[in-house]
Formats: C-alpha cells, sequence, structure tokens
C-alpha cells in the first residue's frame, strides 16, 4: 500500500540546540521594541505563528497589531535564524534520520514531505546543513496556519497537487515528537509515528495512545515496519 510520510523538524529529525527560540525572541525584541523573554515559554509542536500570538498576546498586545507586524518579525527572525544556525555547537542531527530516509526514498510506494510549525523558510534554512530539503518536495509549514491541527489537511492537498496521486487517509503517517504531532494526526483521522527524542517524557506521549511510540529513529527496519504496517 502507499504511504505518504509527513515528517516534523524540531526534536524529530534534528535537536535544534535552541536556535528557534533565540531568534524568535530577538526578533520580537527588535520589531516590536520591548523586552520579550521566551525563555521559560513552551514551544514543542506549535507553530511559529501561534508562538508569536501566545508571547505577545499576553504583553497586551492585539491582534491587530501583532498581524500588521508580523511579517517584519518574520523576515528579522529568518536573517536572525541563519546566525544562529551557523554559530550553534549543539545543532546536530539525530541519529538514524539519515538512514531512514535513505531507505524510503528507494521506495516506489512511498512520498516523503514536511509536516512542521515552521515558517516554510525557517524550516528549509534547519534542514540546510543536513542537505535534507532534497528529500522533501512539499511540506505544510506554520505560514498556512497558526493552528498545527490544520496543517495535515494543507499537506494532503498539497501532495495530491505535487505528486498527481491521491491518498487515503489510512495511507498517510505523521512523524513526530510532541504532544501536537499526536493530537493533529488523530483530529485528521491519520495514522502517528512517535519519537521521544523531543522534550515532552515518553510517559506524557505514551498517555495519547499514538499509533507506534518509539525511542528514537535509530531502529530503521522497525520504523519501516511501522510505516507500511
Amino acid at each position: 500500500m502507499t504511504r505518504l510520510v509527513l515528517f516534523d523538524i524540531d526534536e524529530t529529525m534534528i535537536y535544534s540546540d535552541g536556535v528557534g527560540r533565540r531568534a524568535m525572541e530577538a526578533a520580537l525584541n527588535q520589531v516590536f521594541e520591548r523586552k520579550i523573554d521566551a525563555s521559560g515559554h513552551p514551544m514543542s509542536g506549535k507553530t511559529d505563528p501561534q508562538i508569536c500570538y501566545e508571547l505577545l498576546l499576553a504583553l497586551g498586545y492585539s491582534r491587530e497589531e501583532i498581524d500588521e507586524k508580523m511579517p517584519l518579525a518574520f523576515k528579522v527572525y529568518v536573517e536572525l535564524l541563519e546566525m544562529e544556525i551557523a554559530k550553534a555547537n549543539g545543532f546536530k542531527l539525530h541519529k538514524g534520520v539519515m538512514e531512514l530516509l535513505e531507505v524510503l526514498e528507494l521506495r516506489d510506494d512511498c512520498y516523503l514531505g514536511l509536516l512542521t510549525g515552521n515558517i516554510e523558510t525557517g524550516a528549509r534554512l534547519k534542514l540546510t546543513p543536513f542537505e535534507l530539503n532534497k528529500h522533501f518536495v512539499f511540506g505544510a509549514f506554520g505560514c498556512d496556519s497558526a493552528d498545527r491541527l490544520d496543517l495535515p489537511l494543507f499537506a494532503h492537498k498539497r501532495a495530491e497537487e505535487v505528486f498527481g496521486n491521491t491518498f487515503k487517509r489510512d495511507e498517510i503517517v505523521i512523524i513526530g515528537d510532541a504532544v501536537n504531532d499526536i493530537l493533529c494526526a488523530q483530529g485528521y483521522g491519520i495514522r502517528c509515528i512517535i519519537t521521544a527524542t523531543g522534550r515532552t517524557p515518553k510517559e506524557t506521549l505514551a498517555q495519547l495512545k499514538p499509533d507506534h511510540l518509539f525511542d528514537s529513529l535509530e531502529d530503521t527496519e522497525k520504523i519501516v515496519n511501522a510505516i507500511f504496517n
């Protein structure tokens, strides 16, 4: 059976070393001209716009004020993100990711895409150091919707346009690491494979009953079997 496999980025494929958090905080400080502390704010599994709204609404900004400056904030964010990635010592690829992608790419019954809360430009920047963009010709991103639960629909429609195939929902799999990866899969009626390589404890992830839960993506054979079972 054909599979459309949608990969999350942060903490699923890469250990981000906080590059996005630091770039986002600095960009918002610069554009909104106010000290914004994002250090303790939970970001796992959220979209970039959602994070901005949460931080700024808590400081009393209206949605209209945020929407007006959001394009500039993201422009600055991308510039700062590139610099943060370049100087980060711990920005690295999780074990097993490259091997898994290479195996999946060899199959003619498997199609790959991204499903991430990152805006697309930020997502592509994060994948560039590892030359991973070549594996993903399309994706659904935080710039499509601030609500992570909306992204499976964007990915589904986009995949059918890009590949010229029809994908049934039971043929679609999300690979992620966070609560919202599970919720958006379950909300759209598709399957999910979760790796406990992110900030969410494995016990918390297990309570939401993902289709499969692994400690990492290192065991390529087990992950491929989970995708195609």
